[in-house]
């Protein structure tokens, strides 16, 4: 039988999860995909099985989706499409006793995610930041989860300008550079008027690049990583990346590796990281998900979703080729940001011409829509 993993994912926006389901499906696995009716990933011809609904509906039912994916489907794993999937799951995992589960459905969440405490603390992006500070790649000075009166106080003495960032957010959404005490107060008093408010990590600015690595593996054990800058973005400094470099860093990937297997992390992770001018790296952000880069196969020479797979069937993991391209424009953030872009014509082009109807949606939703802010949000 063909290897089996169940991709999940709240967003019906998000763009990775129908090409990671290429990627593994390109490899002998099949796919079960449980998503929103209206999401991208309900479109995916890369699928064997689906399960849609939304995730206000899901989230009620995760015991038996869980039981459904392990005994019925036969899932080896879980794979998480974003980091509200994540969240769900780790609620799950903390309420397991009280939920009835067979022995094969415990192992599959057993292999899908980190033990309860480690994965409560990545849920926790400020935590999660927090608590590396002092190792290698460790953050710029950071607090989590402060009042606003512990980070006036924290930011006055490592001195202006921070970085405030919620909790939940990706992608440079839900990041606000804050000069001075004022700014930093407005920005969380706006957000605290929210009582749903997941929370900040409030972090000293550092000047650099940003650089981020993608990541495969399973359960724990790293299989293959790639490294590369976010060379040009959307909407602003701190927004979503539209074309990236190729960039590889022996002290990157070194770095993921060991935060893969010490997390005990599973399928696909991303971590990014700022590059001052002297070179440090510091770590700014994990993505314990599906990263919009994880399907890549030729155009950086490495070829996650084949390592991820060679390591779980025992077979030698492909080695490393040569990059395709110094560049990827992503599909369709450099189309939308600017149509005469260059890189469209000499970067590699991430379109997902392998997959019509989410391509299709994809045009049709930009077409459709007037506001260049909404973008990603696929129409209902």
């Amino acid at each position: 039988m063909a290897d089996r993993f169940a991709i999940m994912c709240a967003s019906p926006s998000d763009v990775a999860p129908p090409r990671v389901a290429h990627a593994l499906t390109r490899y002998g696995a099949e796919v079960c995909v449980v998503a929103p009716p209206e999401s991208y990933a309900s479109l995916t011809r890369h699928k064997v099985a689906d399960i849609l609904m939304t995730f206000e509906e899901m989230v009620p039912r995760m015991p038996h989706i869980a039981r459904m994916l392990a005994e019925d489907f036969g899932a080896h794993s879980v794979l998480m499409g974003d980091t509200a999937m994540f969240s769900a799951w780790t609620h799950l995992l903390r309420r397991a006793d009280d939920a009835k589960l067979s022995d094969k459905t415990r192992a599959m969440i057993a292999r899908s995610l980190p033990p309860l405490a480690k994965a409560q603390l990545i849920d926790d992006d400020a935590a999660f930041i927090a608590a590396q500070t002092g190792t290698t790649c460790s953050p710029p000075p950071s607090i989590a989860n402060p009042s606003v009166a512990d980070a006036v106080r924290f930011a006055d003495e490592i001195g202006y300008p921070v970085m405030l960032k919620r909790n939940a957010f990706a992608a440079g959404a839900g990041v606000t550079r804050c000069n001075d005490a004022l700014q930093l107060t407005a920005a969380m008093n706006d957000g605290r008027a929210n009582p749903r408010d997941p929370g900040y990590v409030v972090q000293k600015y550092v000047a650099g690049e940003i650089y981020a690595v993608a990541i495969s593996g399973v359960t724990g054990k790293p299989a293959a990583a790639f490294s590369f800058i976010k060379h040009v973005k959307m909407f602003g400094p701190h927004g979503q990346a539209s074309v990236l470099k190729y960039a590889p860093r022996d002290d990157l990937l070194a770095h993921s590796a060991q935060m893969f297997a010490s997390l005990e992390l599973n399928g696909f992770a991303g971590f990014d990281y700022i590059v001052d001018p002297d070179g440090r790296a510091s770590l700014m952000e994990i993505n314990q998900c599906i990263v919009p880069k994880s399907h890549f196969s030729t155009c950086f020479g490495v070829d996650l979703a084949a390592s991820m797979l060679a390591m779980l069937r025992g077979e030698p993991i492909p080695t490393p080729r040569e990059p395709s391209h110094d560049y990827v424009a992503l599909f369709p953030n450099e189309w939308l940001r600017d149509p005469q872009s260059p890189f469209l014509h000499q970067a590699f082009h991430d379109v997902p011409w392998e997959d019509p109807p989410v391509l299709a949606a994809l045009i049709q939703n930009q077409i459709d829509r007037r506001d260049p802010q909404n973008w990603y949000a696929p129409k209902a």
